[in-house]
């Protein structure tokens, strides 16, 4: 019972620790909309499309330090 208690009491600390961070969501979609125009642009530039994740990683770490409560 006790490994039963422990689970049921992880997934309310995860919960619990998801809301408690109300900028991640607005961090997400941020992000996404961030990133489609990113790879657009740099798509209309040829830059090829295996950059587009380092291109997404360094202009969403820039776009998330402007978020407020975010991870």
């Amino acid at each position: 019972m006790s490994g039963l208690m422990d689970k049921a009491q992880d997934a309310l600390g995860s919960k619990m620790d998801k809301d408690a961070q109300p900028g991640d969501s607005v961090e997400k979609t941020a992000d996404n909309d961030t990133d489609q125009e990113v790879n657009n642009a740099a798509d209309d530039a040829g830059v090829p499309q295996e950059a587009d994740k380092a291109i997404d990683d360094v202009a969403d770490k820039k776009v998330n330090e402007d978020i407020p409560f975010g991870n």
